[in-house]
């Protein structure tokens, strides 16, 4: 079995692999991670609770986006499993080019994305995650990372907005019955939703002029189900493209 851990800013997502398919996934708050005992307690629980011995795991793999958990994941991933993290970065052995300014800031997370999302549809391509950030990443018909766009993402943007105007409530992250908003919820609702709607369809037609092709379009992340099923663009849904990248990319530096 294999183990990928994907650290991202908000949550920290593992999953188990059997045979190259992922059998179990399960997560826990980034923030949590920066407690050790927590941590083992959490990993000790949920793997008795899924009838799995630390000693079935042969090879751990991480993507990690948040330097401040790197040395605590792989103090008890040693400690738990008895194994050396592999932890993905730019300066590996990847199978594709990193083909911008500066690849040693391009994030594990993009990069696993990249290598999993070509494997799974090819390229042209372009892979949108609705996390903390709103992250677009572009390949090219050839595999290779040629850059991408970062926006706020959807819960952080309305975060902002509920902060910054006294008078606003906290409200449920779902589309209105209506664009146009009959109360100060359906307002908020409307806006946040469907602003990420269009901004997300606007930004790929403008991707999709730049490059002058055709491209493949697969969401990601914690709010793509949500704008797919609004979306009038032909989308993949693929909710473990980063955890997959980790088992590849580990695959292949182990083969080197």
């Amino acid at each position: 079995m294999f183990l990928a851990i994907d650290a991202g800013n908000t949550h920290t997502t593992f999953g188990i692999f059997k045979d190259d398919k992922i059998k179990f996934t399960f997560r826990i708050s980034t923030k949590a991670l920066h407690d050790k005992e927590v941590l083992s307690d959490f990993l000790n629980t949920t793997f008795q609770s899924l009838n799995i011995d630390f000693s079935e795991i042969n090879n751990v793999g991480i993507s990690s986006v948040v330097p401040s958990v790197d040395n605590i994941l792989e103090e008890i991933i040693e400690q738990l499993f008895n194994k050396k993290s592999f932890f993905i970065t730019p300066n590996i052995n990847l199978p594709f080019k990193l083909l911008v300014d500066n690849p040693s800031e391009v994030g594990a997370d993009r990069i696993c994305n990249v290598v999993a999302g070509y494997k799974k549809y090819g390229g042209p391509l372009i892979i949108v995650d609705f996390g903390t950030a709103t992250v677009y990443d572009v390949i090219s018909k050839e595999g290779n990372f040629i850059g991408g766009v970062i926006a706020p993402g959807i819960q952080t943007s309305a975060k902002a907005l509920f902060q910054a105007a006294e008078k606003l409530p906290e409200v449920e992250l779902k589309f209105p019955e209506k664009v146009i908003g009959t109360n100060t919820v359906s307002n908020m609702q409307s806006g946040i939703m469907f602003g990420a709607l269009d901004a997300f369809e606007g930004m790929v037609k403008r991707i999709s002029n730049e490059l002058n092709d055709d491209v493949k379009i697969i969401l990601t992340g914690g709010f793509s189900k949500l704008i797919a099923s609004k979306s009038s663009l032909n989308t993949f849904l693929e909710f473990e493209l980063v955890l997959e990248g980790i088992k590849i990319l580990t695959d292949i530096c182990d083969s080197k």
